[in-house]
């Protein structure tokens, strides 16, 4: 497992810089080059969807596959306990979609991999 640490160069120019840890274990070929996703409810179910079955709703509930849902009126419909994180997506990242960004590849602490057992070998 990689660790990224990721900084957000200000998606949206408002003056405001988002630091941001994210554990990252996507391998999808449907990833490009020097690309990842930052995975936040409401921004899609990509390639392998596990939201339908997870949360018991409908594909058409969660948007486009890639990029989500349109609004922050569309947030409504997705399971309250995840209604936070898409509510973010609109309030606080301006509904930002691959927004631009600068980001580092480090080594993930030892704790983490042993909370996770999951290691990259």
């Amino acid at each position: 497992m990689d660790l990224l640490a990721a900084i957000s160069r200000d998606p949206m120019n408002v003056g405001v810089v988002l630091r941001l840890l994210q554990v990252w274990t996507l391998l999808g070929s449907d990833l490009g080059e020097n690309h990842f996703d930052i995975q936040m409810p409401g921004s899609g179910v990509g390639m392998f969807d596990g939201c339908t079955s997870q949360w018991g709703l409908p594909l058409s509930v969660w948007g486009q596959q890639y990029g989500g849902v349109a609004s922050r009126q569309d947030c409504f419909g997705l399971p309250q306990a995840i209604r936070a994180g898409c509510l973010f997506r609109f309030d606080w990242f301006m509904g930002a979609d691959n927004p631009n960004v600068q980001f580092v590849k480090v080594k993930c602490p030892a704790e983490l991999e042993a909370r996770t057992q999951c290691v990259r070998q």
